[in-house]
């Protein structure tokens, strides 16, 4: 039985992305309105160990046997940088495995030089920057009281300064919240001294925690990769659908799939854009 596992899931960026889930179910330092995951239920900034890293071993080793992910993606429903075993599971896979590791995180713990550090031997980090305005990022992120912008903005500016991997930075965009050109100025005030491999702009894929958060339109997604482009920003992309060859769609993990479809709903759609 698998109980950290969960995918391969069909990563628009990452292509067969294999999920390891270190924390508690919707344990986060954030609630963000566009969640797929759902409310968080346990609101926090304490790192702990959630889970027994020898039977998550275990896991990855038995797994790899019968499939052959593009990428072990640390994420799930909770926040991956709140695990203390966070960096001695990187350091095993990098030293057992051939995979690649990712590490998604909404960047509230980032500041930390403890959590860069036990990152900084993944292959990507997707930090998320959802506004460079304290008072928009709060009402997009909802973060635990004790996270500030400027702890956010520290830590992502420290992570391209040090980390030698890519970094995909993340702006999730909300239309009517944080697409203005106020925000969008603001965004590249901050980001044009930032190191960073691609600025990705995310919508809405699935339903969030949220009713009212809708997905942005692509028009308006080519308007703000146009602005800031134009601006001075590089690499500026647009996430859109999940596709692989009909020849490279895996076997499907009956328990391993339901894990993935417990923390977030994917239709039939995206199940047979990555199985057979």
């Amino acid at each position: 039985m698998y109980k950290y596992l969960f995918g391969p899931v069909p990563s628009r960026r990452l292509g067969i992305s294999l999920g390891l889930d270190l924390v508690a179910p919707k344990t986060c330092n954030m609630n963000c309105v566009f969640c797929e995951c759902g409310v968080t239920q346990e609101l926090t900034t304490e790192r702990k160990s959630y889970i027994d890293v020898e039977e998550a071993k275990k896991e990855i080793k038995d797994i790899l046997k019968t499939v052959k992910p593009d990428c072990i993606t640390f994420s799930g429903d909770g926040e991956p940088t709140l695990s203390s075993d966070l960096g001695e599971m990187i350091n095993w896979i990098k030293d057992n495995t051939d995979v690649n590791v990712v590490v998604i995180t909404n960047s509230g713990l980032l500041h930390d030089k403890k959590v860069r550090d036990e990152i900084k031997r993944a292959d990507i980090v997707i930090p998320t920057l959802n506004s460079a305005i304290e008072l928009t990022m709060k009402k997009i992120n909802r973060p635990k009281a004790s996270i500030s912008l400027k702890e956010i903005e520290e830590g992502i500016k420290a992570l391209g300064e040090e980390f030698t991997g890519k970094i995909y930075l993340e702006t999730f965009i909300i239309e009517g919240i944080n697409d203005s050109e106020e925000e969008l100025n603001a965004l590249y005030s901050f980001l044009k001294d930032v190191k960073y491999t691609k600025l990705q702009l995310n919508r809405l894929d699935r339903p969030g925690t949220e009713k009212w958060v809708q997905p942005a339109s692509f028009e308006r997604l080519d308007f703000i990769k146009k602005y800031l482009e134009e601006k001075g920003l590089h690499d500026v992309e647009i996430l859109g659908k999940f596709h692989i060859a009909e020849q490279e769609k895996i076997e499907k993990n009956d328990e391993l799939v339901e894990n993935m479809k417990s923390k977030r709903v994917y239709s039939e759609e995206e199940l047979n854009a990555i199985y057979k």
